[in-house]
């Protein structure tokens, strides 16, 4: 062995383990393997050794294949990274294969407030807020198995029950052989940031006065109505509500009430909508719904004329009791259009010539062929 690998030399110890395994038959179709100890000339130092010898044939001839390996030089490399990672200030953890946890360190007990020994022996899902898709979770072990890096923002749950976002890396890591054997995390506390951003995405949204979603959020939802009514063959209604004289109240109580009273109208509008529904203020005193998994104009009349009601109670401002009115207009996916656009606008268009007549109704749009009608359904007084 020596003169096969110059830099080893001196005497060879045999392992105890492998001494009664050191012939080796050419006949036998069986390799082996033997671990020993050489002395690296330039290191000045032991090295521990594994050498495999097997038995090839190529073209009817015979040959020996030996491969040397260094011991623990993969082991010895994760061990400076566990000892380094235990000044680091992102959190780090190491997996098996299996996702079972080995080590954290400092940064990552200080994170999830979870000790080292109550979390070494199980798996990540010790944190999981179960606030993520499952899909999440099987496109990155998809990755991970694959051998490739997974990046992703995690939303965790920390010991004491908090939620917090964790932007973390995850990479496989290969042994001497190159056989996967470990996973390492290295992940970061980003909630603060994401919390920014729901914030910039609410604004962006949401009108500021009362909250509802605004003409960008209420468009993309329309798009979703009539992409699920067209898949599942279900009907939405889309009603348009604008406010009877708004403009006096406003030029005559001032701006100040002027907010309350829009405030108050899409207060009482949410109120007689169900969770799935949408009400958005479009602008000004104008306001828009979506009602889903509606089709019939009864269906519609309902929730309207419960709209009409709550809107109709006196609002008390300042000793004043201020009338809330409004005009309504409503189309219905698919009789009155195929497309959210449309039913918006024909929605519109009922809306005004309700305002036309005076105000403090509703009617239904209905259209044939090139000439639209609007057909007028006088509320129950």
């Amino acid at each position: 062995m020596a003169d096969i690998f110059p830099a080893l030399q001196g005497d060879l110890s045999w392992s105890k383990s492998i001494r009664g395994h050191y012939i080796f038959s050419a006949e036998s179709d069986n390799g082996f393997e033997f671990e020993f100890v050489g002395w690296n000339r330039r290191a000045g130092r032991e090295v521990p050794l594994k050498a495999s010898l097997a038995r090839l044939e190529i073209e009817d001839r015979r040959f020996f294949l030996l491969e040397l390996f260094v011991l623990g030089s993969e082991d010895n490399k994760l061990h400076k990274f566990l000892e380094v990672s235990e000044f680091n200030g992102d959190a780090v953890a190491v997996t098996t294969v299996d996702g079972l946890i080995e080590y954290v360190n400092p940064a990552f007990e200080e994170l999830t407030g979870y000790r080292k020994e109550s979390v070494v022996g199980r798996t990540h899902a010790v944190l999981n807020s179960g606030m993520q898709e499952p899909q999440f979770f099987a496109d990155m072990w998809e990755a991970l198995r694959a051998g490739r890096t997974f990046r992703g923002i995690f939303v965790n749950r920390r010991q004491n029950g908090s939620i917090f976002y964790e932007d973390k890396i995850i990479r496989p890591y290969h042994d001497a052989c190159g056989k996967m054997s470990h996973f390492i995390a290295t992940g970061r506390d980003v909630s603060e940031r994401i919390q920014i951003m729901h914030r910039l995405e609410h604004l962006a949204n949401h009108d500021c006065l009362t909250g509802l979603p605004n003409r960008n959020l209420f468009l993309d939802r329309l798009l979703q109505a009539e992409a699920r009514g067209s898949r599942n063959h279900e009907g939405f209604a889309v009603v348009v509500m604008d406010l009877d004289h708004f403009k006096a109240i406003n030029d005559t109580l001032g701006h100040a009430v002027g907010d309350v009273v829009l405030q108050t109208a899409a207060c009482r509008i949410r109120k007689c909508l169900r969770e799935e529904d949408t009400v958005a203020r479009l602008g000004g005193d104008e306001f828009s719904l979506i009602l889903t998994e509606v089709s019939l104009p009864q269906d519609v009349m309902n929730v309207v004329e419960k709209i009409v009601a709550l809107l109709g109670e006196p609002l008390a401002i300042d000793g004043r009791d201020i009338p809330l009115h409004a005009s309504i207009g409503i189309a219905i996916y698919p009789e009155h259009g195929d497309d959210g656009h449309t039913l918006l606008k024909h929605a519109d268009n009922a809306m005004y010539r309700v305002k036309t007549a005076g105000g403090d109704d509703y009617q239904i749009f209905e259209g044939k062929e090139k000439e639209h009608f609007i057909f007028s359904l006088q509320k129950k007084k």
